[in-house]
């Protein structure tokens, strides 16, 4: 499975991937990722840092 990535910077970035058919938000502990679903296939993904 392939992500388009669209906007990328150093933290957030935007991706359409077709496998992500959710809307919502997911925060992954172990990678330190936020993930915001606003619409299906569309994502934007933060990493976060560790303090």
């Amino acid at each position: 499975m392939k992500t388009i990535k669209i906007f990328e910077t150093n933290k957030p970035d935007f991706s359409i991937a077709w496998y992500d058919i959710w809307i919502g938000v997911f925060i992954d502990q172990e990678k330190r990722r936020l993930y915001i679903c606003p619409l299906p296939c569309l994502l934007f993904t933060i990493s976060l840092d560790k303090k």
